[in-house]
């Protein structure tokens, strides 16, 4: 959104920076609907047709520029995006010479603010380009162009891996864009402000709020949550305790929001609760991955001779105190050689392990404290952080976790009872990233990376709580390095203190690739899903 210092940048003067820039939604609406009725003209298959979109684009802007130059300042974070982040190179290109004929006519345009690319960790060259007709993840780059007339940053970052892409795609419109979802679209994307607002993920809240504004919601709510009605504020507590304790959830938080004033109906909230874990799980990535700013957002440019960045600002990517030991590939790799599969479950020794594991991480990661949030608004309860599960009692974790939240025995049949449709999508997105593998590691080929995989996820899910009989801890406290499971660690509980050199503790000059490092972030992101969903499937079943 425009706020009041952005609109005093256009006309010439000092660039604010983003930490001091106010999310809180500005007292002037802006009509995001007539950006988005203009550029989604552009999202049509044909080449000739899209040219001639652009050239009345073109035309309008520069009529409209001689007139209501006010006007043509809210387009112009869009055409910068299209000029540089299109898979259609005639739509970067016309772009491009619309903004240096706005810029002849004397009106100030935007410039890319970073200069990285979609992120700060991962090399340009290193990302799928969008314009790559050739490439094998160019098809989806299309189709979701034509879906928003936009690639995301996380698109393109996930495009690393297109075989997973096209699955999470399927899932995230099937609960985003709907026509026929129960709850209307304005209110999914405002339960996804509040669920991404727990970690303090910007990126994501930037591009939800524009969504929401999109869908026809109401910009008073954007002021912050005490403003939503009622019955989004009732989804508060269930969303803080799904993003920081959610072994803490119980059949009466599904009891207090099923009945009385302002309820909720069962399905829309299954939706909600999805929509909720999904949220929270896509900002582990998001921040996990150094995603920057799209460029539209405010953050994402800015106007006169601001220099362009190479890094993010602590308050957008996090501060933690401690980053952990190096993760070095060569322990990772001769450990997995020297696997040799031979069972060694014997429980008790297992579970000290699984024990330990999460005590000596929380002695490691150095217990720094939440910093205040800018999206606070959003929130109840901003203080409250990741809360380990009480591991001292033995008996307790196994009682209660174990196979009882196990996806294919209790999650999905559960969700399919609710909802048929979605079981069988996240189904199918589960199965897809447990598998995927192109059996290298490193530039070396021919590995079997399935124990390093299975072990990342199952300590994801050791990170809340989860205690499985036939998974064997010792594996992945030798496969798991201690640099290696605190960026996990991180990753999965705290990504909002997340920071560039733990993602560079990956000792890239010889190690894993950017894409492998992306891989592994996708495990974690889907492992912290699955587990977080099914103890809301777990509340919502017993009630």
């Amino acid at each position: 959104m425009v706020t009041s210092s952005e609109k005093s940048d256009m006309l010439g003067s000092a660039t604010t920076r983003p930490e001091n820039i106010s999310l809180a939604a500005p007292k002037e609406r802006i009509d995001y609907t007539l950006v988005e009725e203009m550029f989604s003209k552009l999202a049509v298959d044909d080449e000739f047709e899209r040219k001639q979109v652009i050239q009345e684009i073109s035309s309008h802007i520069l009529e409209m520029a001689k007139s209501e130059l006010h006007s043509v300042k809210l387009f112009l974070s869009t055409i910068l995006r299209l000029a540089h982040r299109a898979p259609f190179t005639e739509v970067s290109e016309g772009m491009k010479t619309l903004l240096g004929d706005l810029e002849s006519l004397g009106l100030q345009v935007p410039r890319v603010r970073f200069r990285k690319g979609p992120s700060f960790y991962i090399p340009k060259d290193k990302v799928p380009k969008l314009d790559d007709t050739k490439s094998e993840v160019w098809p989806i780059f299309r189709d979701a162009f034509m879906n928003d007339a936009r690639v995301s940053h996380m698109v393109q970052v996930m495009g690393l891996h297109p075989l997973y892409l096209v699955h999470w795609v399927q899932a995230h419109h099937h609960l985003m864009r709907e026509c026929n979802g129960v709850l209307p679209r304005h209110f999914r994307a405002y339960i996804a402000i509040m669920a991404s607002a727990r970690h303090n993920c910007l990126y994501t809240v930037n591009l939800l709020e524009r969504e929401f504004l999109c869908f026809g919601g109401d910009q008073e709510w954007l002021e912050g949550l005490k403003n939503a009605p009622k019955k989004l504020q009732n989804l508060a507590t269930v969303n803080n305790i799904l993003c920081h304790k959610p072994w803490a959830l119980t059949s009466q938080h599904m009891q207090d929001l099923l009945t009385g004033p302002d309820s909720w109906s069962r399905p829309e909230l299954t939706q909600a609760l999805t929509i909720i874990c999904h949220f929270h799980a896509l900002t582990t990535f998001v921040l996990g991955c150094g995603l920057t700013h799209e460029i539209d957002s405010i953050a994402g440019h800015n106007y006169g001779n601001s220099p362009q960045v190479d890094s993010g600002d602590d308050d957008l990517l996090g501060d933690p105190e401690n980053n952990g030991n190096p993760i070095m590939f060569e322990d990772i790799y001769t450990r997995l050689l020297q696997e040799d599969g031979s069972p060694r479950l014997i429980q008790d020794v297992n579970h000290q392990i699984f024990t330990d594991l999460i005590e000596q991480q929380a002695t490691s990661s150095g217990g720094s404290r939440r910093k205040t949030s800018a999206l606070a608004h959003y929130m109840m309860d901003p203080e409250m952080e990741y809360e380990k599960y009480g591991t001292q009692n033995k008996t307790q974790v196994e009682q209660i976790f174990g196979e009882e939240l196990d996806w294919e025995e209790m999650g999905y049949p559960c969700c399919r009872n609710l909802d048929e449709v979605l079981a069988d999508i996240l189904n199918r997105k589960f199965e897809n990233i447990q598998e995927l593998t192109y059996h290298t590691m490193g530039g070396k080929e021919n590995i079997d990376t399935s124990k390093l995989r299975s072990s990342v996820w199952y300590y994801v899910h050791r990170l809340w709580g989860i205690y499985y009989y036939n998974v064997d801890y010792s594996m992945i406290q030798e496969l798991l390095p201690p640099g290696f499971r605190n960026y996990i660690f991180c990753t999965t509980c705290m990504p909002e203190q997340l920071k560039e050199d733990i993602f560079n503790n990956w000792e890239s000059k010889r190690g894993f690739t950017h894409s492998e490092k992306v891989h592994f972030c996708l495990i974690i992101m889907e492992a912290r899903f699955q587990a977080e969903y099914c103890f809301a499937l777990k509340a919502l079943s017993t009630y």
